[in-house]
């Protein structure tokens, strides 16, 4: 056995030659026994160094040549001058998972910043102002419609006919026109007292003239009585359209033959009357 003292640690070794046993031998089929393994505390400074120079000394041994031990002995000295072992390490906690519906995308996902960008950021709300009367009620105005107007054109105008025999008569609130026999003609005298009417209506606006127009025929032929009665009221009314009264203010009706209990109404006549009074017998003119 070699002792040898170790100056820089302060370790003694010890190294003995003695011959390495064989091993026993091991049939076919079974199994070597396993090395013992090492424990934890093989990783301290003072084992390590013990176990070091143990493999050192194994491996330097040539094969063939008995296997030399080394026994390592620590100075107690020794060990102090290293120092306090440095101090463990905290245990690091596992990261915390993002819970599911946060912004967080990952470990590296950044918290935004709580800070507001002063450019953008957005102005209170106004608070809107309370009317103190409530509003007025809308006033509803129907649409204007132009239509286009399009009167009827007035009927030709009568001439007056000197040779005509007829004559004009007053009655009250009118005139009564005698016409010729089976004729619608009318001599000046006739259209001058349709025309003086027609100043009085307009000024009247707000009556009409009525025209009752009669006519000379057989009590076989109503017809012919009535076609001549219409002629005569239309042109009657064609005198008092061109002095000026409108045409809707006019109603003409042909009546033809003349009622019998009629008193001072003859086939050959018209009366011409504002609307409201009733003809009577003509007034000595």
């Amino acid at each position: 056995m070699l002792s040898a003292p170790c100056p820089s640690s302060s370790v003694s070794v010890t190294m003995s030659h003695e011959p390495t046993p064989m091993p026993p031998f091991t049939p076919r089929g079974t199994s070597l026994p396993r090395p013992p393994a090492f424990t934890r505390a093989a990783a301290t400074p003072r084992a390590g160094l013990a176990l070091t120079l143990g493999l050192v000394a194994g491996l330097a041994a040539p094969a063939g040549l008995p296997t030399v031990q080394a026994q390592v002995i620590t100075h107690p000295d020794a060990l102090n001058s290293l120092g306090a072992p440095p101090p463990a390490r905290p245990a690091e906690k596992p990261a915390a998972r993002p819970v599911a519906g946060s912004n967080e995308m990952g470990p590296h996902a950044t918290t935004p910043s709580t800070t507001a960008n002063p450019a953008t950021a957005i102005p209170p709300a106004a608070i809107p102002q309370v009317a103190t009367t409530p509003p007025a009620n809308p006033v509803l105005r129907p649409p204007e419609v132009h239509v286009p107007l399009h009167p009827a054109p007035p009927p030709p105008e009568v001439k007056p006919d000197p040779a005509a025999k007829g004559r004009a008569a007053r009655i009250p609130g009118g005139t009564r026109l005698y016409f010729g026999a089976q004729s619608a003609d009318m001599n000046p005298r006739m259209i001058a007292a349709l025309q003086t009417l027609a100043s009085v209506m307009q000024r009247l606006p707000d009556q009409h003239v009525m025209i009752a127009a009669y006519g000379e025929g057989n009590g076989d032929d109503a017809s012919t009585p009535r076609r001549i009665a219409l002629s005569r009221g239309l042109a009657a009314r064609s005198v008092l359209i061109h002095a000026g009264v409108a045409s809707t203010r006019i109603y003409v009706r042909a009546i033809g033959l003349p009622p019998e209990n009629q008193i001072g109404i003859t086939p050959d006549c018209i009366d011409v009357t504002r609307s409201g009074v009733v003809a009577s017998s003509p007034s000595p003119s």
